[in-house]
């Protein structure tokens, strides 16, 4: 499980991204940094050695969550590859064309968002096929369960009847909503299921404003419920150029 948030901005507006990784509690796992090359900045899966979200040097914002299928085939490449190939994308209308020849029996199921200042758009994959749409101004709720895969209304909710259209919320106020519990152990943007070894591990948000220098970002290396958030602009601005 995972909960990614965008809301896609009018022309020259502020791309706002909220996200929670939901994840086994021992998979190990480091907090965003720069990548050796300084194009792109996110956290890694030490496990497989992907991501589940980063930005890069241009301003594009890439993030992937899990899709609800079929048991999972430890043969196929890990999902996490796709964030950091994509991110290599010098923007997201080419990403989106680019990722439109994926064969998706590569991976287990997915859905794979991006995002700039000119385009947005979403490709997912039940493992067997691909789909892709672009996405255009407003909130954009992303689950394990979204797109038909299951009943993910009750974490959607928790955003869309908090956030307004064209409301920019702050990046506190962003964590706030990543920190929900529900009434059972996996209902709420943050999941503790603590008894099987399952949980939200991180989270992040940003402004990706129409400048680097007035972008902003925070992570939590831990649930956002309880873990102080880290100021991440200065690493942002070190590697946006846009």
């Amino acid at each position: 499980m995972c909960t990614l948030v965008l809301v896609v901005p009018p022309p020259g507006g502020v791309l706002q991204v909220a996200a929670n990784r939901d994840e086994f509690l021992a998979r190990p796992a480091a907090p965003p940094m720069p990548s050796p090359d300084g194009r792109w900045l996110a956290p890694r899966d030490l496990q497989a050695g992907g991501t589940w979200l980063g930005v890069n040097a241009g301003g594009l914002f890439v993030g992937v969550t899990n899709r609800s299928s079929g048991p999972r085939d430890p043969s196929r490449r890990s999902r996490g590859l796709l964030v950091v190939e994509a991110l290599e994308s010098p923007d997201a209308a080419s990403l989106h064309r680019r990722v439109a020849g994926l064969d998706p029996a590569a991976y287990n199921a997915f859905h794979l968002a991006y995002a700039d200042a000119r385009f947005a758009g979403l490709t997912w994959s039940d493992g067997t096929s691909l789909r892709q749409e672009r996405l255009g101004a407003g909130v954009h709720v992303l689950t394990e369960q979204s797109l038909g895969a299951g009943d993910d209304g009750t974490r959607r909710g928790m955003v869309q009847d908090q956030v307004g259209p064209g409301e920019l919320v702050d990046l506190e106020g962003w964590l706030a909503l990543l920190s929900v519990h529900g009434p059972e152990p996996r209902a709420g943007t943050c999941v503790h299921a603590d008894a099987v070894g399952y949980g939200t591990r991180s989270a992040f948000v940003m402004h990706r404003a129409p400048t680097v220098g007035e972008s902003r970002c925070a992570w939590t290396e831990a649930r956002p419920c309880t873990s102080p958030a880290r100021d991440g602009t200065g690493l942002l601005r070190t590697v946006g150029r846009w």
